[in-house]
C-alpha cells in the first residue's frame, strides 16, 4: 500500500469513528419518540397466531379548559295570579299553643296529616315561617298559581324555608307532582324550584295516605325540572308575594300536569334537612314511635322526634265536588238541609142545627174568619206565628217552616155553643198538612 491509500484509509477510519461516538451520545441523551396519538402500539399475538386487538392511547385535547356554563334563557315568566279562586284549604294555626310546646291539633301521622313547625325533642322553637295557615290556588290559560300563607316570617327576615305542592292527578290519594320551591325571593325566579314526578306510582306505599311502614318505595324518583333545567326551561317558578311578605307564591305551567282539568292538591312547608322526594309519604318512612307527636295528649308518642319542622295541608279538590271519601281531602261538612216552608190548610163551615162537627157535602162554608198557627202544641201554644182568612169557600191556607203548631179560630165566627177547637199539627221540612177544619151548629136551634 502507498502512502496516499494509506493516508485515505486513515481519514476514513478517522471519520467513522467520530461518527460512531457521535450516534452513542445522541442515543444517550434523546427522549424516547413520542407515539403518534390514537396510533397501535403494537399488535401482539395470542399463542395460536390470532390477532389481538391493538391497544390504543386515548386521545386528550393538549389544552383542556372547563366548559362554559350554557346560560338558562327564559321566554315566559308568570303574572299576577287572578283574583278568584278555583280552590280553597285552610290549615291550623300552632302559634295559639306554642308557648305551651305544642300543636294546636291539626297533626294526624296515620293519615299523613302534619303539625309540626317546632323543633325535635323538646319543642321549645316554634318556626312561624312554617306554619302554614291558608292556600288557595288560582289558573289561567297557561299558570296555575298557587299562594300559600304562614303565621310570619322568619325572626332573621324573609322565608328560608321549603315552600311547595303536591298534586293527585287520578284522585287515588298517592301523588303525581311535587313542586318545591326553596328560600324565594322577591321577584318570579325558577331558583331553587324544583319538581319531581312519581312514574312508578309507588308513592303513598301499599296503601296510599295510611301509615303502612316501613317502606320499600322510592316515592318521587324522578326529577324533571330543576331550577330551569329540563324540557322547558319555563315550567316553574316562585316568590315571596309582593302584597304579603308572609306568604308564598308558586308558578306552574298547565302543562306540567298535562292541562288536567281535575285533581287534588295540598300545600308542603319544611326545612331542608326534612326535603327527601324518596320519603314521600312521609308516614310510610317513618314510625309513630320514630317520628313523635306535636299533641301532648299522645303521651305515648309526645314530643315530636325524627319528624320535625314539617307542615302541610290535607287536600282539597279542582274541578269537582268533593264527596269526602277521596283519600286525603279535607273534612267535607255536611250538605245542609234547605229550609223549605209547609203548609197548614182546612176548611171553616156551619152545620146549622143538629148539624154535628163533621164537614159535608150540606155544610156552609164561612169566608172571612180569621184562622192562626201559634208556636208550640196546643198543650202549651205559644206566641202567634201566622194568620189567614177563609176565602168564599171557606178555605185557608197558613204557610209555615217545619215545627210544631196549635191552630184555632179567632175570633169565633159563630156564636154557637157548638164548635171545633183548637187542634195541634206538625209540618215536616216543606211539608203539608191538610183538614185541619173547623166546624160549628146549634143544638135544637138554640143560638
Amino acid at each position: 500500500m502507498n502512502s496516499y491509500k494509506f493516508r485515505r484509509l486513515a481519514l476514513w477510519l478517522g471519520v467513522a469513528a467520530l461518527l460512531a461516538a457521535l450516534l452513542a451520545c445522541a442515543t444517550s441523551t434523546t427522549a424516547t419518540p413520542t407515539i403518534p396519538v390514537s396510533e397501535p402500539i403494537n399488535t401482539p399475538t395470542t399463542a395460536g397466531g390470532d390477532n389481538i386487538p391493538p391497544t390504543t392511547v386515548p386521545t386528550v385535547p393538549e389544552n383542556t379548559q372547563t366548559a362554559t356554563p350554557v346560560p338558562i334563557v327564559h321566554t315566559l315568566i308568570p303574572g299576577e295570579p287572578p283574583v278568584s279562586a278555583l280552590s280553597e284549604i285552610t290549615d291550623r294555626n300552632s302559634s295559639t299553643l306554642a308557648s305551651e310546646h305544642r300543636a294546636n291539633g291539626g297533626d294526624s301521622f296515620t293519615t299523613n296529616l302534619f303539625e309540626r313547625s317546632f323543633n325535635a325533642n323538646t319543642m321549645d322553637i316554634y318556626f312561624q315561617d312554617l306554619d302554614i295557615i291558608r292556600t288557595r290556588l288560582s289558573h289561567d290559560d297557561l299558570w296555575v298559581y298557587v299562594n300559600i300563607s304562614l303565621v310570619g316570617q322568619n325572626p332573621a327576615g324573609g322565608l328560608p324555608e321549603d315552600y311547595g305542592i303536591e298534586v293527585d292527578l287520578n284522585v287515588d290519594g298517592r301523588g303525581d307532582v311535587l313542586l318545591m320551591a326553596s328560600k324565594p325571593g322577591p321577584k318570579w325566579l325558577t331558583d331553587g324550584v324544583r319538581v319531581w314526578v312519581d312514574n312508578n306510582h309507588d308513592v303513598g306505599g301499599t296503601h296510599p295516605i295510611q301509615s303502612d311502614p316501613p317502606a320499600s318505595t322510592d316515592g318521587y324518583e324522578t326529577l324533571i325540572f330543576d331550577q330551569g333545567i329540563g324540557s322547558d326551561s319555563d315550567a316553574a317558578w316562585a316568590r315571596i308575594s309582593p302584597t304579603d311578605p308572609n306568604s308564598v307564591q308558586v308558578a306552574f305551567k298547565r302543562s306540567l300536569i298535562n292541562d288536567d282539568e281535575k285533581f287534588t292538591w295540598g300545600a308542603w312547608a319544611m326545612n331542608d334537612s326534612m326535603l327527601n322526594p324518596a320519603w314521600f309519604d312521609y308516614n310510610d318512612h317513618f314510625t309513630a314511635a320514630d317520628a313523635g307527636s306535636p299533641l301532648v295528649e299522645l303521651t305515648q308518642f309526645y314530643p315530636i322526634k325524627a319528624l320535625a319542622e314539617v307542615d302541610n295541608t290535607c287536600r282539597w279538590a279542582v274541578g269537582f265536588t268533593p264527596t269526602g271519601n277521596e283519600p286525603g281531602i279535607c273534612p267535607v261538612p255536611p250538605t245542609p238541609t234547605p229550609v223549605l216552608p209547609g203548609t197548614i190548610s182546612g176548611i171553616v163551615f156551619d152545620n146549622g142545627i143538629n148539624g154535628g162537627l163533621v164537614f159535608g157535602p150540606a155544610s156552609m162554608r164561612i169566608s172571612g174568619a180569621n184562622v192562626r198557627a201559634r208556636s208550640g202544641g196546643c198543650g202549651s201554644p205559644g206566641s202567634v206565628v201566622t194568620t189567614a182568612t177563609t176565602n168564599a169557600s171557606g178555605f185557608y191556607s197558613l204557610t209555615v217552616p217545619a215545627g210544631t203548631y196549635c191552630v184555632d179560630v179567632s175570633p169565633s165566627p159563630r156564636p154557637t155553643d157548638h164548635e171545633t177547637g183548637p187542634q195541634s199539627a206538625t209540618v215536616t221540612n216543606g211539608g203539608s198538612v191538610g183538614d185541619v177544619n173547623f166546624g160549628y151548629y146549634a143544638y135544637l136551634g138554640i143560638r
